[in-house]
Parts: C-alpha cells; structure tokens; sequence
C-alpha cells in the first residue's frame, strides 16, 4: 500500500505542476481525390461494441486527426496502400490490459516475436531482427511520432515507451519501412502519441496487480481556438517476479499542437523519463526451469541493474501544398544518462549520450496522361555522441575508470518511392534509398586504439500492388536492405579499437494478400531473404559479453498469417458477437553452406509461434476473451545440439465500461503456473552448465480503473 500512494502522491504533484505549463512524418494520403485512387481499407462492419484486435485488417475507432498527426483511420488506410506486409496496431488493442511492453502490444501482429526478458526489458524480432543480440535492441528502426528513438548507432531500448500515452503503433515489416528512414531486415515501429484532439478531456487511471504491482497515470487533452495540448505523467513500482527485479519509473510525455493557418500545422513534443531497473541476469535451463525466481549470486554482489535519465525534444510541421501535396519538416534532441552496473568482467557502464537530427519529406500525386501518379521523397538525417565511461564494478558502485571513449555516429537517409497507377486497380512501386554511416570513437586512455569507419548503400525497391475486389488486396515487392555494426558490434564489450565487421546486406522477396470476405478477414504474408555478412553474435561465458561475427551466407523465410472468424452474432443479445483472432508465425532462419555451420539453423527465435483469442463482445460496453500462446522449441546453439522447450500458455481477459466515465478491467496470464523460458542468449555450443536463459513469469493478475471527466 505504501508503493501506490508513493505513486500517487508523486503523480498529483507532478500534474499540479503541470497544469501551470502551457514528428512524425506525417503518412500523407498522398491523393486528394478519393474516387482516383481505389479504396483498399478492409472495414468490419460497424458494431457498438469497440474493436480490440489490432492487425492490419479491422475497423479502427474514428479519432480526431490533425495535419501533423492523421487520425487512425486515416492512418490505416494510407498504410494499406504499402504493397507487403504493414499494419496499424489501434490503442483499442491493448488499453483494456496491463500493457507494459510490445510483448503486450504487438502480440496480435503476424511476424513480430516479442518476448520479454524482465520488466520492461523486451526483444522484437521481425524476419529475424536481432537475432545476434542478447542484450538491448538491434535491429529495428524505432520512432516515436516519427522521430528516431534509437541512438544514432541504430541500437536502443524500448523502457522510455509509456504505452497509455498512444493512440496507434504502426508495423513497417523489412523493406516496407524503406521510407521511413528504416535500413535493416526487421523494418520500423513509430510509435504515435495522442493528442488535444484526439483524446480531449482529463483521465484518471489506476492498476494493480501480482508482484506488488502498481501504475498510476493522469492526462489530459486540451482543444483551444488555433491549438491542442496533451499531457501525461505516468509512475510505475513493482517487486518483479523474479528476485532482484524491482523496477521504478516515471514518465512524462507532453505535445503541443498550433495551427498557423489553414493549411501549415506545427506540433511540439517533449518527453522526460526516470526509470530505474534491477536486472535478475539469466541462469541455466535448469534453474530457469525448476527455480525461475532465483538468480546467480554474482547478479547479487555486483547489484546489476539498469537506471536511465532522459529529456526529449522534437517538432514538426506540416504544410498543405494543394492538390494533395504536402511537405514535412522537423527536428529533434534527446539527451539521455545511463548508469548500468552489470557482470565483473564488463564492469559499470556510464554513458551521458546526446541524439540529432532533422527531417524533411513531401508527397502528392499528378495525372501522367489519364494515369494517376504519387509520390513520396524525403531526407532524414541522425547524429549522436556519447560520453561512453567504463569503471570496475565494486558491489554496484563506480571502481576505477578501466575505459574511457568518446563515441560519434552520423547517418543520413535519402529516399524517394513511386506509384504509377496502370490501371484502377493495379499499381507498379519503384523506389530506393540511399544510406551513409559514420562510426567514430575516440579512445582517451589509449588514443592510439582510435578508430573509426564509414558504411553506404543504395537500397531499390520494386513492387505491386493490386486490389481484386473492394475488399481483398494482393502485393508483391523486392527490396534490399542494410545493416551497419553499432558501437556494441564494433567494440564488443568494451575493447579498444573496432573489431573487422562488415555492413549486413540483404534480398528480400515477399507476396502476400490481405482483406476480407463475409465473416472472415486475414493477412498471409511469405517472404525469403538472401544475407550476405549477417552479423551475429555468440555467449562465450556466463560473464562474458557476446561475441560477433560476419557470417558468410544465410537465409530467412518464413510465413505471417493472421485469420479472424465471427464464429457468432446476436447469441444472447442483438449486437453481440462471438469472434476467434489467430496469428501464425513461421520463422526458418539457416546458415548456407557455412564453413563452420553447414546448413545449421541460426539459433536465436523459435520456428512456430501461434497466439489464438476466443472474444465475446456485448453492447452493454463489456467483453470476456481467453487467449492461448503456443511457442515451440528453439535452438540455442549454432551448433543446433542445445534446445530451448516450448511452451503452451493460457490466459483470460474482461472489461467492463459502467459508463462513459468510467471502465474496469481485469487480466489474467499464464493460469496454469507453467514453468518455461521466456527468452535466451545465443552460443555456439551450449551445455547444461550455460547460464544463457529468461525464466518466464509465472501465474500473474492485474486490475485497474480509469476515471474520465
């Protein structure tokens, strides 16, 4: 009781101050005219109850949307227009849960694994992202509202994200997120923040639950004559399931949006984050297994852990040019402390990073003939320096400084994507991308391990994309992408000097269709890429950091599909339905004729992971779901002798509006107590005595109640 009225007294203080204080890129329609362009979103028929599973087929509920920030809708009809796989994750999704993380937010999206490893300690993984990390996040390029949020060297965390402050998450898989500023395999995720407009009115909102969990949070939104203001602060405490895994945050995220004319728009954001993490470290499968609370002795007398201090400043205008052309422009800041004790080899960590850039991008359309054509061009440009320190850890205290650099990373994205429009219904896309990259580091107690490299590519794109019917739609792309090393690749834990990587290049071809037909929708996606110099990474000891290293050749296909059935309507109560949501991911990741590995499955994912929800909806405002995860095992070791287990876990979900003030809601995960790994570092040959493994957690309820006024 003591944590949540910390909280609480923390979070009215906070607002009180507040209330005396008074992007992303935008996704331009592109065409004005509706009846020149098919309409290719796929809506559900219109219910009173509210949509909750966010793919990238659904109806999505109508916000306010502003020139810099489209409403949702506006949002997944322009991103349907992508010709692969893309998808719109609405607030609605997960607001009515304990969502912490993308484990909780993502779980519906077809292709992205999401796993947590503690917290808010979270891997995403699409089309095998990332595989080669075991720590933090590689190989995704993150946005809020469109701004980069990784650091410049494209690695990053996801702990900052207050997920009660989004209206929308949106999914760019592999190439689709080309445009974006994305390079890599995996793709982008931009996060969306509400706004004034969207989401006007003031919120209380209080949850509890298992591991002495408590959140609180209290925002508004605010609509004046020419501007909008959202703000939210947000206080988080919790034991953690596992021993040394408590975890305290607070996080305040605020925009203003102020509309200097008809047609140019102009939105401030700011963000300030306090987070400190206990990391419980991984174990032996056998003790992940048998005793998934406890932790090695060493995570104990070194007090690992991870505290972070951040500030974030961006803005970003919109210009209506006429016709349906508009122009983007934007800047950003961030300045970001971290102190992260971790094992005696590696020692504490002690970086004070600042992150740069700006943005412009436009887009419209114009008749070819009697052919339609739009367009969207843009530059984006990332700069960052870190003060990156390195001391001895001394029971989780600064021991004497064992490195000492000064780390910059510069990155600048041209691209430019066109579609010519045959006929109605059939669209050709031809587009590239142009990327340069900088890694520098400055070594001041060695300046003779000074080192530092440059990395470019130029990324085309061609693909289809062709809408059969009002309601189904099928596409097809080829796409190259690029991958640089960052600073945890080139270094490898702290050495001087930069380890011999190279850039990871790849092909990929995807097909795929998504729509709907009567009670049923989906989304089937198959894709295979061709790697050269995949970069991956290898646990060579329980203190040890991971290794890298360029792989020759390697392969990654797979399939995403999601399939969505009305199994019944009007059962007990006219308007109420009975639907069933699946997601299917099939994931096959291989060396090719590797010299050391063969054919050898790349360690890292499982292949086959299946999520199923069975949902009942009333129009009396509440729902009852039960949901099922099934994962299966996964390879540990390059060497393919060491398996992680899979897993079959059950869980429910309800919600209830009393009314238009104030709704409830109740969850309830892994039901059966059942003891599995969540997560896992990666080896070349593992052993029962490998401490490489994320106990799951185990059985866990949570509630809450959110008060509107």
């Amino acid at each position: 009781m003591f944590c949540l009225n910390k909280v609480s007294a923390r979070l009215i203080m906070a607002y009180a101050l507040l209330n005396f204080v008074i992007t992303q890129p935008v996704l331009a329609e592109g065409v004005e005219n509706p009846q020149e362009l098919p309409e290719v979103l796929i809506e559900a028929p219109k219910a009173k109850f509210k949509e909750t599973i966010g793919t990238s087929i659904g109806t999505f509920e109508s916000t306010v949307g502003t020139l810099t920030v489209p409403s949702n809708l506006e949002a997944a009809k322009i991103i349907q227009r992508t010709p692969g796989g893309a998808a719109v994750v609405d607030s609605k999704a997960f607001e009515n849960d304990f969502s912490q993380n993308f484990e909780d937010t993502l779980s519906f999206v077809p292709g992205v694994f999401a796993t947590k490893r503690f917290a808010e300690e979270v891997r995403v993984s699409i089309r095998g992202s990332g595989l080669q990390r075991s720590f933090h996040q590689k190989g995704l390029a993150a946005l809020q509202d469109g701004v980069p949020f990784n650091n410049a060297d494209s690695s990053g965390d996801f702990q900052e994200i207050d997920n009660l402050t989004l209206q929308r998450i949106e999914v760019f898989k592999g190439g689709n997120g080309l445009q974006y500023g994305g390079t890599s395999i995996g793709g982008v995720l931009n996060m969306i923040s509400k706004t004034g407009q969207s989401h006007p009115g003031h919120q209380l909102r209080f949850e509890a639950g298992s591991d002495d969990t408590f959140r609180g949070n209290i925002q508004s939104g605010l609509v004046f004559d020419n501007a909008d203001l959202f703000v939210s602060f947000t206080g988080l405490v919790s034991d953690g399931f596992r021993d040394h895994a408590e975890q305290e945050s607070y996080k305040f995220n605020s925009n203003l949006g102020v509309k200097l004319s008809e047609s140019a728009e102009t939105r401030f954001y700011f963000t300030a984050n306090k987070i400190e993490l206990e990391l419980p470290g991984t174990v032996t499968k056998s003790s992940a297994l048998n005793n998934p609370r406890a932790v090695r002795g060493s995570v104990i007398t070194n007090d690992e852990h991870r505290d972070i201090i951040s500030f974030r400043i961006s803005n970003k205008t919109t210009f209506d040019l006429g016709g349906g052309n508009k122009l983007d422009v934007g800047a950003f800041f961030t300045n970001k402390e971290l102190f992260h004790p971790i094992t005696s080899f590696v020692g504490v960590i002690d970086q004070d990073s600042q992150n740069y850039g700006v943005f412009a991008q436009g887009s419209g359309s114009y008749k070819i003939g009697k052919f339609l054509n739009t367009f969207r061009t843009g530059v984006t440009t990332h700069g960052g320096m870190t003060d990156a320190k390195v001391f001895a850890n001394v029971g989780g205290y600064r021991g004497a400084l064992t490195s000492d650099t000064d780390q910059s990373a510069y990155n600048v994205v041209v691209f430019g994507e066109n579609q010519f429009f045959v006929t109605q219904k059939l669209a050709l896309i031809a587009g590239g991308q142009f990327v340069y990259s900088h890694r520098d580091v400055f070594d001041r107690l060695t300046p003779s391990e000074t080192d530092s490299d440059s990395y470019h590519s130029f990324n085309p794109r061609v693909g289809a994309l062709y809408q059969h019917t009002k309601t189904v739609q099928f596409f097809t792309n080829v796409t190259k992408s690029f991958e640089p090393p960052d600073f945890a690749d080139l270094t490898q834990g702290g050495t001087t000097g930069f380890i011999n990587l190279d850039a990871q290049k790849a092909w990929t071809l995807e097909i795929g269709t998504r729509g709907q037909e009567g009670i049923v929708d989906w989304e089937l996606v198959l894709y295979r890429a061709w790697l050269k110099d995949e970069i991956l990474s290898f646990t060579t000891g329980g203190s040890i950091p991971a290794t890298g290293f360029n792989a020759d050749e390697t392969v990654h296909q797979g399939v995403e599909a999601g399939l969505g059935i009305v199994l019944a309507q009007n059962l007990v109560s006219g308007g109420d339905r009975v639907k069933i949501n699946n997601v299917y991911t099939y994931s096959d990741f291989r060396f090719d004729g590797d010299a050391q590995f063969g054919d050898n499955t790349i360690a890292g994912v499982p292949p086959h992971v299946f999520r199923s929800e069975l949902r009942y909806d009333h129009p009396a405002d509440w729902f009852f779901a039960l949901n099922m995860d099934y994962v299966s095992k996964a390879e540990v070791d390059f060497s393919n002798t060491f398996t992680a287990p899979g897993y079959t876990l059950m869980g429910f979900g309800a919600g209830y509006e009393v009314n238009k003030n104030i709704s409830t809601f109740v969850t309830g995960r892994n039901l059966f107590d059942t003891e599995y790994i969540s997560n896992f570092s990666t080896a070349v040959t593992a052993t029962p005595t490998s401490a490489l493994f994320y106990p799951g957690d185990g059985r866990r309820f949570f509630g809450g109640v959110t008060l509107r006024f």
